[in-house]
C-alpha cells in the first residue's frame, strides 16, 4: 500500500529514488544489510521510493559498505570501516556519534574557535583593544563553550595526522593544507568536507581525483542571495544530517545510548528555552545577535556586523524555539554591514538610539546574542565603557557560536542551556514594540528590520513534545485546539501524557543543500562561512482525551513513524493498513521548501 501526499511533498526532491527508511532513528540509507525492499522490511524497516540520491541496489563491490549521497547529489560508496580525512570540528561532531580516533586518517583546518585564546595564542581579527593583550591573559574554557572540552581535545589529540599543521593552534580561520602526511602515511578511503570547511573544498577537490578518492560534501546551507530560500536548515536539522553520515559511515547509532541520552537531553533543553523564550515574550524582552566590536572607534559608535536570524542555523534553531529576535537590515546579504570603509573609526552603530544603517529604523534591543569570535572584547569593561548600550552596562547578554561549530546534538544542547540561562533574567531596557505575526507557514520569517516575530513553534521532530506548548503555533491561535472530529484522526501526544511521537519530518533523510561562504574582508573573522536554517514541518494538535486513547491503542506504536515519513515526504510500502489510514486523515501534514 503506498501512501498518497500531498502535490508539495511529491515535488519536494527531484531526486528521489528507492532506499531504506529506517523506522527507528527516521534515516534513509543503503548498506549491503538493506540494499533491497526484502532485506529492508527483514530489519523492520520500509523500503521507500521518495529518499534522496540514486536507488539502492545490492552490489558486490560495496563489500558490506554503504551508499551516501552528498548534498551535491552525489552517490558515494562507502566501504566498511572507511579511514577518512575532514575537519577537526566535524570529526568532533562524529564522535559524538561514536566514531573512534582509529577511523581517521588526518583533520583540516583549526581546532579551537576563532577568537578564543587557547594555549596562550590569540589572533587579533578585530583590530581593537591591542592593549587588552588576550593571548597573555588566562584561557577560561567558560568563555568558549563552541571549544573542544578536555575530553574532546584528547580525541583530536588521538589522530596521527593533522593536514593544516601551520594554522591549527592560531584560533582563527585556518585553510591551508599540507599533504606531506598523506604522501608518506597513506591516502584515506574518504574525505568529508563539512559546511564549516568550503574554504578546502577545491584543493581536497583536486587532491580527491588525482588520488580516486570520494569527495563527501556536506554543505552549510548560507547563500547572500535573499531568494535562495530552498535548502536551508536550523541546526538540529544539520545535525541530523551529520547523524546520516555516521550512520552510512557505519556507526551503530540506533543502538547507541549516548547519542540516545544526547537527544533525551536536548530536548529537555529545548522545552526549558521555549518556556523562557515565552517569559521573554510576556515581559516585553527582544534579543539582537552581532559580531562587534571591530576596530577602534570613537566613544559610542563601534564597527559592528549585524546577521539576518533567517541564514543563520543556530539564530533559527532558537527562532523556531520562540526566541523574540530583531532582523536586520539587508539588501541580498547575510549581514547588515556597519563598519563603513573597514577603517578605524569608521563605525556607524552607536549604544545609544540604536537604529538601522538606513537610519529609519529602531533596533530596541534589550539583550545582546554576541559573536563567540568576539567574546574576549566584547565581555571587557572597556567595550562596556566605549558603547555603553543599556543591555551591555546591564549585563544581559549571551555568547552567539556563529557557524555552529560542532554539529551534534550535544553542542545544541549547550548552546540553549547557556543562553536559555542568561535570558531568562533579563528585564526590558529599552522602549517597547510589537512582534509580527508571521504570514508564512515555513521557518523563513523574512520579516522587516527592527521587527521580531510573535510565537511560532517548530518543534524538534524526534522530541516527546507537548502538543500545547510545542505544535507549531502562533500568538494569535494558541489557545485554540483541534475539533474532537479532527483530533479523532490525529496521534500526537499532549502535554500531560507520556506518550512518543514524531510531529516532524525526518529532515535527514531528505535534505540536499548548496552554500555559499567566504571571508570578506582581510583582518575580520565577520565572514567565515555561515550556514542557515532550513524548512521544518509540524502536525496539528489534539486533545489530551484523544491522545491519552491513541497511547493505548496497540495499532498506534508505528502511527508516529508513519507520520513522521509523511511530513518527509516518504511514500510508505510496507506499513499496517490502519496506521496508514490514520496518517493520512491527518489534515495539516505538509512541507515546503
Amino acid at each position: 500500500m503506498k501512501l498518497l501526499l500531498p502535490l508539495a511533498l511529491t515535488l519536494s526532491h527531484a531526486l528521489a529514488a528507492e532506499q531504506c527508511y529506517d523506522m527507528s532513528i527516521h534515516v534513509c540509507g543503503c548498506t549491503a544489510s538493506v540494499c533491497n525492499e526484502e532485506k529492508c522490511g527483514a530489519t523492520g524497516g520500509v523500503w521507500s521510493d521518495q529518499c534522496p540520491g540514486e536507488k539502492c541496489v545490492c552490489e558486490d563491490d560495496t563489500a558490506g559498505g554503504s551508499i551516501f549521497i552528498d548534498d551535491n547529489g552525489v552517490s558515494h560508496t562507502i566501504p566498511t570501516n572507511a579511514t577518512i580525512v575532514l575537519g577537526a570540528m566535524d570529526a568532533v561532531a562524529l564522535f559524538h556519534f561514536g566514531l573512534g580516533p582509529d577511523r581517521i586518517v588526518a583533520t583540516l583546518g583549526e581546532r579551537s574557535s576563532s577568537g578564543s585564546n587557547h594555549g596562550g595564542y590569540y589572533y587579533d581579527g578585530n583590530v581593537v583593544y591591542d592593549e587588552l593583550d588576550h593571548g597573555s591573559s588566562e584561557y577560561d574554557p567558560s568563555i568558549f563553550p563552541a571549544d573542544p572540552n578536555v575530553e574532546e581535545r584528547a580525541f583530536l589529540d588521538s589522530i596521527p595526522g593533522d593536514l593544516s599543521p601551520g594554522c591549527s593552534s592560531t584560533n582563527f580561520y585556518c585553510d591551508t593544507v599540507n599533504f606531506t602526511d598523506l604522501v608518506d602515511n597513506g591516502w584515506p578511503d574518504v574525505i568529508i568536507i563539512g559546511g564549516f570547511y568550503e574554504g578546502f573544498a577545491e584543493k581536497m577537490r583536486n587532491a580527491s581525483i588525482a588520488e580516486n578518492i570520494p569527495l563527501i560534501v556536506l554543505s552549510s546551507s548560507y547563500s547572500d542571495d535573499e531568494g535562495e530560500t530552498e535548502n536551508i536548515r536550523n541546526m538540529v536539522e544539520m545535525t541530523e544530517r551529520m547523524e546520516s553520515l555516521a550512520v552510512s559511515l557505519g556507526l551503530d547509532v540506533g543502538s547507541n545510548s549516548v547519542v540516545e541520552d544526547d537527544k533525551v537531553a536536548l530536548c529537555a533543553a529545548a522545552k526549558s528555552f521555549q518556556a523562557t523564550a515565552k517569559s521573554a515574550h510576556e515581559v516585553g524582552v527582544r534579543t539582537m545577535a552581532s559580531y562587534m566590536p571591530y576596530q577602534v572607534n570613537d566613544a559610542g559608535y563601534t564597527s559592528a556586523f549585524i546577521p539576518n536570524p533567517d541564514r543563520d542555523p543556530v539564530l533559527s534553531m532558537m527562532q523556531n524555539l520562540g526566541l523574540p529576535i530583531l532582523y536586520n537590515e539587508h539588501t541580498g546579504t547575510y549581514w547588515e554591514n556597519r563598519v563603513g570603509d573597514y577603517s578605524a573609526g569608521s563605525g556607524d552603530f552607536t549604544a545609544e538610539d540604536t537604529m538601522s544603517v538606513s537610519g529609519n529604523f529602531s533596533y530596541n534591543v534589550d539583550f545582546w546574542l554576541y559573536d563567540d569570535r568576539v567574546s574576549l572584547d566584547f565581555l571587557s569593561e572597556k567595550f562596556a565603557q566605549d558603547w555603553p548600550h543599556p543591555a551591555i552596562t546591564a549585563k544581559q547578554y549571551a555568547y552567539w557560536p556563529s557557524n555552529f561549530r560542532i554539529i551534534s546534538y550535544r553542542h545544541a544542547t549547550e548552546i540553549l542551556t547557556i543562553v536559555g540561562a542568561s535570558l531568562a533574567t533579563a528585564m526590558p531596557v529599552t522602549p517597547a514594540s510589537t512582534c509580527v505575526e508571521p504570514t508564512g507557514d515555513t521557518q523563513i520569517r523574512d520579516l522587516g528590520p527592527g521587527e521580531f516575530s510573535c510565537i511560532k513553534i517548530f518543534p524538534i521532530d524526534f522530541c516527546d513534545t507537548a502538543a500545547s506548548d510545542t505544535t507549531e503555533t502562533t500568538s494569535a491561535d494558541a489557545a485554540a485546539t483541534t475539533s474532537k472530529d479532527d483530533a479523532a484522526s490525529t496521534a500526537i501526544v499532549d502535554a500531560d501524557t507520556t506518550t512518543s511521537a514524531d510531529t516532524t519530518a525526518a529532515s535527514t533523510s531528505a535534505d540536499a543543500d548548496t552554500s555559499a561562504s567566504a571571508d570578506t574582508t582581510t583582518a575580520s573573522t565577520s565572514a567565515d562561512a555561515d550556514t542557515s536554517a532550513s524548512a521544518d514541518t509540524t502536525a496539528a494538535s489534539t486533545s489530551a482525551d484523544d491522545a491519552a486513547s491513541t497511547s493505548a491503542d496497540d495499532a498506534n506504536s508505528s502511527t508516529a513513524d508513519v507520520s513522521a515519513m509523511s511530513s518527509a515526504g516518504i511514500s510508505v510500502k510496507s506499513v499496517g493498513a490502519f496506521a496508514v489510514i490514520i496518517a493520512t486523515t491527518m489534515n495539516m501534514m505538509y512541507l515546503l521548501f
